[in-house]
């Protein structure tokens, strides 16, 4: 019964889609404005568990790599150690990790009556200024800085470095204030040269939720929830843009409380306002669920995978750079062992959590893009699996055909429901072009790259930065094709090209050039092609072959 009710409720979301005029087919709905939207002023916000944790193995991270960014101009991550886009460096002792990996997981004030904060920033450090701590003989506490590999990854990709030498780069740091007592104040260097100080406890950035303006006040940290300084400073120096966090007086003995929870890297223009372009930041840990992004219920134990709409507010608004800008929230976890109904609502308080935020904070465009996995093993049972994603997949068509602010798309469609792993993988790869792979600076051969075995030894996560670049490639096709209907001949221009293929099929019926599929080129299919006109999703290899034309 379920399952015909199911059958049901998609079948007459697809009718409304039509009704809209623009059933997207099985690959993705809701996608005909993604294409112009992530190509302009737009902040990006990775949402979800381990599929979404800030690395390059990983595929929101790849897509700055293969996705055709026209200006990449700031990033958010919390405050992890590792090879991630955004380093923590530790220069002092003893120093906790508040995340998911962590024995203790998510506990914070550790040395006192411990608590729990489960919003999942990936991560948080905490140093509590006892006799037993050590400066290590320096004042340095803390160390920030864009990873290596952020670096040179960036500099291969379509997008390229993401500053150059007198790039005008700012600093804004984030903190998690503690109930009881925190450092005072810190200094911030920039490559060694002070560049100025920040009261943690009175200095803090105000919150526009709570009705104050950031740029001609300051107010008292809040206990409990991430702030941020309310000066934003310089980080000039070198590409990996190098900020330390300073004593400003010795702390051991002090028995303080710092808790670094991330930073923001923004590039800001000759007026000293932020730059536009693509913002990308991440709310995601490893091992989460969906259930603890729509639940509005703080976390009540080390491992707690839930957090409150408070504690997200808190977050998005210190990080929130221009309110005007428009958001995107892409979901993407691993699917999980669901029925279609509670897929559906859990994906719908997603939503629903983030909007209530984004509301609060006063941020006035807010899209959401659904994103389906490839096909991965959960449960070992192929066909259960595929049941599961399945499940998810038709809940996230159901609610982009409901909702005109949100969007989906399937990996999992787009590759042929397939595992990629052993041969079957290597057939399809070579099938569909995939010995002759470009992006940027970048050509790889993915057949002899990993022939085949795209996926981890759980067959989970993409494998390695390679694996997940194909991923990434295969997602921004599907936005390409859906977003860039009217460039009928697949050059990434919309031009006299494509307007004199429609005029010519005027009156035809099944072809490229009915771009609205309504079923005959008309004159809508002419004015679609005025309203897209200009440069679209460029093409790359190998979807500028004759096999995708």
């Amino acid at each position: 019964m379920l399952y015909m009710l199911r059958q049901f409720l998609l079948s007459v979301s697809i009718a409304i889609l039509c009704m809209r005029g623009y059933a997207d087919g099985p690959t993705a709905v809701g996608l005909e404005n993604m294409a112009k939207t992530l190509r302009g002023d737009v902040r990006l916000i990775a949402m979800g568990d381990s599929y979404c944790a800030p690395y390059f193995a990983r595929i929101p991270l790849a897509t700055l790599r293969v996705w055709p960014f026209p200006n990449i101009t700031a990033f958010c991550s919390g405050a992890a150690q590792g090879d991630q886009f955004i380093n923590c460096t530790t220069l002092c002792s003893p120093v906790s990790l508040i995340q998911s990996t962590d024995d203790l997981g998510y506990t914070v004030e550790r040395h006192t009556k411990p608590h729990y904060f489960t919003l999942p920033l990936r991560g948080i450090r905490e140093i509590f200024t006892s006799d037993s701590f050590d400066d290590l003989g320096s004042d340095a506490l803390f160390e920030f800085k864009l990873s290596t590999t952020c670096v040179d990854t960036l500099a291969t990709g379509v997008h390229g470095p993401f500053s150059e030498s007198g790039d005008d780069v700012a600093f804004r740091f984030l903190y998690r204030t503690p109930t009881s007592a925190q450092v005072d104040a810190l200094q911030i260097t920039d490559n060694g040269e002070l560049v100025g100080q920040i009261d943690l406890n009175f200095g803090a950035r105000a919150l526009w939720h709570l009705g104050e303006n950031p740029s001609t006040s300051t107010r008292a940290a809040v206990p409990k929830q991430i702030n941020a300084s309310a000066t934003d400073f310089q980080a000039r120096n070198t590409q990996r843009h190098r900020v330390t966090l300073e004593q400003i007086k010795p702390l051991a003995g002090s028995n303080l409380y710092l808790q670094p929870a991330g930073a923001v890297y923004y590039h800001r223009d000759t007026q000293g306002e932020r730059e536009q372009g693509l913002y990308y930041s991440h709310v995601s840990d490893n091992s989460w669920q969906f259930l603890g992004f729509g639940c509005d219920t703080e976390g009540t134990n080390t491992h707690d995978k839930k957090f409150s709409l408070e504690q997200f507010t808190y977050w998005l608004d210190v990080t929130t750079l221009d309110r005007e800008q428009p958001t995107v929230f892409m979901w993407y976890f691993a699917p999980e062992a669901l029925s279609y109904a509670t897929a559906y609502e859990r994906l719908s308080n997603c939503i629903s959590q983030a909007n209530d935020a984004s509301s609060a904070v006063g941020i006035t465009n807010v899209q959401h893009f659904i994103v389906i996995a490839p096909m991965f093993n959960l449960s070992g049972d192929v066909e259960q699996d595929m049941q599961y994603i399945q499940n998810l997949q038709d809940a996230a068509y159901a609610i982009s055909a409901e909702q005109s602010s949100v969007s989906a798309a399937s990996i999992y469609e787009a590759t042929d429901q397939i595992l990629f792993t052993g041969n079957h993988a290597v057939q399809w790869l070579l099938y569909h072009g995939f010995d002759d792979f470009e992006f940027g600076s970048t050509t790889l051969n993915l057949i002899e790259e990993t022939w085949g075995d795209m996926l981890d030894t759980s067959n989970v996560h993409p494998n390695n930065p390679e694996s997940a670049a194909f991923f990434a490639a295969i997602l921004g096709n599907i936005i390409r094709e859906h977003g860039c209907k009217a460039d009928t001949n697949a050059d990434g221009y919309i031009d006299v090209t494509d307007m004199l293929a429609v005029i010519s099929n005027i009156g035809n019926s099944f072809v490229a050039e009915d771009i609205n599929n309504d079923g005959i080129v008309d004159i809508l299919d002419i004015l679609h092609v005025i309203d897209g006109w200009g440069e679209c999703w460029p093409v790359q290899a190998p979807f500028n072959t004759s096999y995708f034309k």
